[in-house]
């Protein structure tokens, strides 16, 4: 099951906690003081209202004249009093007003990394009925638009396996069929917890072989639905897995892009490629040896070797550090001054950015060595079943787009789009490059993005896709 990345620190969730408390007892106070306040204002009010009232009544009985018309005096002299007593009430509520929602706010902040964060799930309502394929470690889930579709290709977007709940590719997705691809489907990653080690008393591997085997049953469920190859979509990390499945596969893919992917680690320059290779291929053994675990009875996964997926989430914390500062200081302003709307996007994206999926030990391996080391797929040393494979048999007639972000420091531009570069069987008019202004989450969230980037990928797809009758409606 996933884990508050938090779970990782309880001392400081510890500190985190007794901070509450002072500020818990300020907001409770100024509560307090605002309903005071307001009785006590209330009460001034009556009472001077009462006071005026009762000088009325009495006056003309102690004193020798009749004459009334000093009454509105006392008319003018209450309602001024009161507009005095008003305008403090005002100010005075206004102030404790603010100093409770800063209060309230800073609580808001500090229970985001305390407290359990909500389960992660897509936004788009689905039931079992929409679950077209239940594997080992993915689900494929039907998210189409319509019934009846003019397109007979489906579209499948392949979310990453990267330590967050797959609905990170739901932005992208849901663009996708809005502009025409209404027959979609989304592929979820599970939690390694979630994978059984052994299945029908044969032994199961996630790795990367086991990726593959499981995306080819994906690309054959989808074909025997509508008896038509279907448009492959890489979100960040499946990228190189789809590929090998397509070119193993040739006959299951319409076209094939990818946003963000490491597909070709060797075409720039990157932190983490740079690294992996600085550290060389044992590093990841030893990292799997200090930050791997095995999962104990009580879960379906019982016994796998699992990669803990809130260090990867560290990680990524510690790569994007001066950024995710910018954007907490900017959450914690936007709470304490109750701005709703931004501060709940930012909110829900630290909610499930803290909510890590843990990953099977034998996946994170192969990827590190396969990708990030030796950059197999490029290189055509990539073996699969016995099988020797690269870029070079990628097959000619499956169009192919690539989207890399100028600010990605996961899969920097060059390492996303550099492999379009090399496939020279395929025609120029069915190669789409991409490079967008923005950093590797802008890719699948950017509403900017979306609207100019995807609109093309989205035309690119569709002037290559299988229409009803005699073309596209």
């Amino acid at each position: 099951m996933p884990d508050s990345l938090m779970s990782l620190f309880p001392q400081v969730l510890n500190t985190l906690e007794l901070m509450k408390l002072p500020i818990q007892m300020s907001a409770d106070l100024t509560a307090a003081t605002i309903r005071s306040q307001a009785l006590a204002f209330g009460l001034m009010k009556n009472t001077s209202r009462l006071g005026t009232q009762v000088v009325k009544q009495v006056l003309p009985l102690t004193t020798q004249t009749q004459d009334e018309t000093f009454f509105p005096l006392f008319d003018l002299f209450w309602e001024g009093s009161a507009n005095v007593l008003s305008v403090l009430e005002k100010n005075i509520s206004e102030y404790l007003g603010k100093l409770y929602q800063e209060r309230a706010g800073e609580l808001e902040f500090i229970n985001l990394f305390t407290e359990k964060p909500p389960p992660q799930d897509w936004t788009i309502g689905y039931d079992q009925s929409n679950i077209l394929l239940d594997l080992p470690g993915l689900r494929l889930i039907d998210i189409s638009r319509e019934k009846n579709h003019s397109i007979q290709n489906y579209a499948a977007v392949f979310a990453p396996r990267a330590g967050h709940h797959s609905n990170i590719a739901e932005r992208v997705a849901l663009y996708l069929r809005d502009q025409g691809l209404t027959r979609l489907a989304v592929v979820e990653q599970k939690c390694a917890e979630d994978i059984p080690l052994f299945i029908e008393g044969k032994r199961h591997y996630e790795n990367f072989e086991g990726q593959v085997e499981q995306y080819q049953k994906i690309l054959e469920c989808l074909n025997a639905l509508t008896g038509k190859p279907s448009h492959l979509i890489a979100v960040c990390q499946p990228g190189p897995l789809l590929m090998t499945t397509l070119i193993l596969n040739p006959h299951l893919g319409k076209t094939f892009g990818s946003a963000g992917s490491p597909m070709h680690t060797e075409a720039e320059e990157g932190f983490l490629t740079e690294f992996a290779r600085l550290m060389g291929e044992g590093y990841i053994d030893h990292l799997l040896t200090f930050s791997g675990r095995i999962i104990p009875e009580g879960y379906a996964g019982a016994g796998r070797e699992v990669f803990d997926g809130r260090v990867q989430v560290l990680g990524f914390y510690l790569l994007g550090l001066e950024q995710h500062r910018k954007n907490l200081i900017a959450l914690l302003q936007d709470l304490k001054e109750g701005k709703v709307e931004a501060g709940r996007r930012q909110k829900a994206f630290y909610e499930w950015y803290n909510t890590a999926l843990h990953f099977p030990a034998g996946f994170i391996r192969d990827t590190y060595k396969k990708i990030f080391i030796r950059n197999e797929l490029v290189k055509g040393t990539l073996t699969i079943g016995g099988k020797r494979i690269g870029l070079k048999d990628y097959p000619a007639h499956v169009p192919i787009w690539a989207l890399g972000g100028s600010k990605d420091n996961i899969a920097p531009p060059l390492q996303a789009i550099g492999h379009l570069d090399l496939m020279e069987t395929i025609p120029p008019k069915d190669k789409l490059k991409l490079v967008c202004d923005g950093g590797h989450m802008a890719l699948f969230r950017s509403s900017t993005i979306l609207r100019k980037e995807y609109q093309q990928i989205c035309d690119f797809i569709l002037g290559r896709s299988d229409w009803k009758d005699s073309g596209r409606i």
